[in-house]
Order: C-alpha cells, then sequence, then structure tokens
C-alpha cells in the first residue's frame, strides 16, 4: 500500500514539476549563445554553439582551454536545466551547470575547469 503510494507520488511528480526525471532534446538550446566567462581574476568571452544534441564551445583568453572551438562531449537538457562537458586542449574537461531562464534567451551558472570554479552568463545571439 504504502509502495504503490510513493509510486503514485513520484509519477505524478512531473506534472507538478516539469523537469523532473525528465531528460529532453535540444531543440529548445540549438543555436549560437555567447556571453563572459569567469575564473577567478581571468576573463574572457564564450561562444557556445548546439545543435543536434551536440555542438562546441570556444572561450577567448584561455590559454589551456585553446583558442580553438572544442567539441560538447557531453550535453543534458533537464527542463531549465542544461549540463555540459567539454576537454579543452589540455585534455581536462570543463564542466558546466547553467539554469535557462523562462523566455529562453539567457543561460547563466557554474562549473569547473582545472579545479577552479568557473562562471558563465550566456545569452542567445542566434538560431
Amino acid at each position: 500500500m504504502m509502495r504503490t503510494i510513493w509510486l503514485a507520488l513520484l509519477a505524478g511528480s512531473t506534472a507538478f514539476f516539469p523537469g523532473v526525471g525528465l531528460t529532453q532534446g535540444t531543440a529548445a538550446i540549438d543555436g549560437t549563445w555567447e556571453g563572459p566567462w569567469y575564473r577567478g581574476m581571468s576573463s574572457g568571452r564564450a561562444k557556445l554553439q548546439i545543435a543536434d544534441n551536440g555542438g562546441s564551445l570556444q572561450l577567448s583568453n584561455a590559454e589551456t582551454f585553446g583558442a580553438v572551438p572544442q567539441p560538447v562531449t557531453k550535453l543534458a537538457v533537464n527542463g531549465d536545466e542544461v549540463s555540459l562537458r567539454v576537454n579543452g586542449e589540455s585534455g581536462l574537461p570543463l564542466t558546466l551547470e547553467l539554469k535557462l531562464n523562462a523566455k529562453g534567451d539567457q543561460m547563466k551558472g557554474m562549473g569547473k575547469y582545472e579545479g577552479f570554479g568557473v562562471r558563465m552568463e550566456l545569452q542567445r545571439t542566434g538560431g
């Protein structure tokens, strides 16, 4: 009886919390995103291009990440949460957890690269 109640609550949770437990494709975020990135006292510009469940990330002023676009190796969208992983030229991963705003035109969040916290604030610049 108790198990049935928990299963019913879990199944119904997606009705009240649309992003819970659902992984969706990237169609809602496909396009070009640009904005600043920050890591300690360093900063630069980021350009994220997403298409067909993949994409690339280019960072300016990030010596060990590389100056050319690096392929996205992991990309997941769960409601308004976007997770991605990109390996820099050094081979080390940049991982990010971004939150998409209600209009779907901004993503902001935190991540890690080379053991340091990284913040990104991206705006959709092209679809």
